[in-house]
């Protein structure tokens, strides 16, 4: 049951995170594209496209979760995007990119890439897969969804 416990905290934390990072994406997108571009990683015809679409997956994976709607497959979406925000952080780093983040916030003065925030976006990965493997299809509070199943007698 503890397992349970944990993995459904983590779920609405790494929910709400997620709705918290596409709240200034969404409404500004042009500043978190100039963030995709800084890191140099997509081609240049490909970084408006992530810019519009990445805030909005961001969004519904953050509200599936917070909601237990497909609690394990917005888990694995969380898992995947956060382990590529490592991948491109880390790509920063070594490449000793002087850029901020584009993570949280998009204002001047943000958090820069480094060690710190890719080792942060790791554990995010890590608490992603937990709760990706300790998830049901519909968790509480959306338990309802699904009847529940007749014991036999």
């Amino acid at each position: 049951m503890t397992t349970r416990r944990i993995a459904f905290a983590l779920r609405l934390f790494l929910g709400g995170l997620l709705v918290y990072a596409s709240h200034d994406k969404l409404f500004d997108p042009q500043p978190f594209a100039n963030a995709v571009d800084n890191y140099q990683i997509l081609p240049y015809s490909l970084v408006n496209m992530a810019a519009i679409a990445l805030p909005w997956i961001e969004m519904v994976t953050g509200l599936c979760l917070i909601a237990g709607v497909f609690a394990p497959g917005a888990g694995l979406v969380a898992t995947g995007m956060f382990a590529v925000f490592t991948v491109a952080l880390v790509i920063a780093v070594l490449r000793g990119l002087n850029i901020n983040c584009g993570c949280f916030s998009l204002e001047e003065g943000a958090e820069k890439v480094s060690w710190l925030a890719a080792s942060g976006r790791a554990v995010l990965t890590a608490a992603g897969v937990f709760v990706t493997l300790s998830s049901l299809q519909t968790d509480w509070p959306a338990a309802w969804l699904k009847k529940p199943r007749r014991e036999k007698e």
